[in-house]
């Protein structure tokens, strides 16, 4: 690379990032603050206005955005989403320094998510689209019964252990009696073995 230098530097998002007219775009880094931007988010997000937010977020600071939005959501009900995963292409173009070279080209692809979140609805067609989720979570009487039968199993099992555990344990030659047996029992193959020799 020593009969190159570094050109131009270009950035192209594939697929594009979630974007819509009047929409908020909250830029997730790896040193963002989760606080900070929930914080800017939701005092901007409270305006009856703004009707969309977009959360962007590459690299080390996927996990993050992720939150963000999985947080904003639980705050705000409601709110439709449709997510996009793609790479963020950086192009980087080398110039020859030296006659009859050819420019390079080198890319780099770094993964990136982009989540819209919308108080209207979006378009249902698209495969990533969430609806609002429900919040209120009832559970029918079939769920209650299984619960109870889980605890009937583990009960089962609680009273096998007890009743193992108060079986009388047979003696094994285990304690100081079995360590004196063993010792005892080295000591004279020892002294048979001597006898034999002698």
């Amino acid at each position: 690379m020593e009969n190159y230098s570094k050109g131009e530097s270009r950035t192209v998002y594939d697929p594009p990032s979630l974007t819509m007219e009047g929409a908020v775009e909250m830029k997730v880094t790896n040193g963002s603050k989760i606080r900070n931007i929930m914080g800017y988010a939701m005092s901007t997000f409270a305006d009856k206005n703004i009707r969309h937010l977009t959360w962007n977020g590459t690299e080390n600071a996927i996990n993050k955005t992720i939150s963000c939005a999985e947080i904003m959501k639980r705050k705000i009900k409601g709110l439709h989403q449709i997510t996009q995963i793609g790479f963020l292409r950086v192009e980087d173009f080398w110039e020859p320094t030296v006659e009859g070279l050819d420019t390079l080209k080198v890319n780099t692809n770094i993964p990136a998510i982009s989540i819209l979140l919308s108080k209207d609805p979006l378009d249902a067609s698209d495969p990533s689209y969430q609806p609002p989720g429900v919040t209120d979570v009832t559970f029918s009487g079939k769920v209650q019964h299984s619960k109870k039968v889980i605890s009937k199993e583990k009960m089962a099992a609680v009273n096998d252990i007890k009743s193992a555990v108060s079986r009388p344990k047979r003696s094994r030659g285990t304690g100081r009696e079995g360590f004196k047996s063993a010792a005892s029992n080295k000591k004279n193959s020892k002294e048979r073995k001597v006898d034999a020799q002698s």
